[in-house]
């Protein structure tokens, strides 16, 4: 039981990795994976066992939070490129004519 709240740990550390390197189709796949063990592991934990590992689950807060920051910072990064890009073809189209 402990070992799939390890595991999630562990998932969620690797997802910080790959937002950070704009990964994101890959942080979707295993932000997927990781919420179905978390699931099972909250619907099969005994009652005093998220006391237990209270240190566990807000490490994953902390690097959830951390990952919806730098999640929403890339969304706007995107936007801004979209907007370039948009901007860049009426430009294109203004010249031509």
């Amino acid at each position: 039981m402990d070992s799939q709240l390890k595991q999630g740990l562990e998932m969620t550390r690797r997802m910080l990795e790959l937002v950070k390197a704009g990964a994101w189709e890959e942080v979707a796949v295993l932000g997927a994976e990781r919420l179905r063990l978390l699931h099972e592991w909250v619907n099969n934990a005994e009652p005093d066992m998220a006391q237990q590992n209270i240190g566990i689950l807000q490490e994953i807060q902390a690097l959830d939070k951390e990952i919806e920051i730098l999640s929403l910072e890339g969304k706007d990064e995107l936007a801004d490129n979209l907007r370039q890009i948009h901007q860049g073809r009426k430009a294109g189209k203004a010249y031509r004519g």
